[in-house]
């Protein structure tokens, strides 16, 4: 998908035009929410997410916005970065716009975390959570569950092997012959 926009530059959903080099320099080294993020974690980040990047009319990348989402039910946008040079040509408003307009993810719950008082994404049609006592954050960093689980380790916590999971009751004159 492409989408041009205001003065040339345009908006596309091509992961391959993506300088993952460059918006991990952005992102790690210029954002407030992610500063010093590692390089691999940007990178499979990108693999795993719907990615679109801003171009100038020349084709260099000047922004970036990542959305993650399973495209049927939710999509988180974060990492929405326009580069210092292209700002205040409303680019940002654009880049944001094609995010949450993209076929994969218009008619879906859409969701965000950002300082307070960024009116774009109020002008967007972002606002306060309908039911914010309904979220909850996890930041302990390691495995589910890892002090309560009885599960050998590389198992899901939640999925109990059947030679470590209770026996389950029998129902009375079960395993009788009758």
């Amino acid at each position: 998908m492409r989408i041009n926009g205001p003065h040339g530059y345009w908006v596309s959903d091509d992961r391959s035009l993506i300088d993952v080099r460059l918006v991990h320099q952005w992102i790690s080294g210029e954002s407030y929410w992610a500063a010093g993020r590692p390089y691999e974690v940007m990178a499979r980040a990108i693999e795993h997410s719907l990615v679109l990047g801003l171009y100038t009319a020349a084709g260099a990348q000047a922004g970036f916005a990542r959305l993650v989402t399973d495209r049927s039910t939710f999509a988180w946008l974060c990492d929405v970065f326009v580069d210092a040079a292209h700002r205040g040509n409303g680019l940002g408003m654009f880049l944001v716009a094609a995010a949450t307009d993209h076929p994969d993810v218009a008619g879906i719950r859409q969701v965000l975390s950002a300082e307070p008082g960024r009116s774009i994404y109020r002008r967007l049609g972002f606002g306060e959570f309908a039911s914010p006592q309904r979220w909850m954050e996890r930041t302990r960093p390691g495995p589910a569950n890892s002090e309560v689980s009885s599960a050998p380790p590389g198992i899901a916590p939640w999925i109990t092997p059947p030679e470590i999971a209770s026996p389950s009751p029998q129902a009375p004159g079960a395993g009788r012959e009758g």
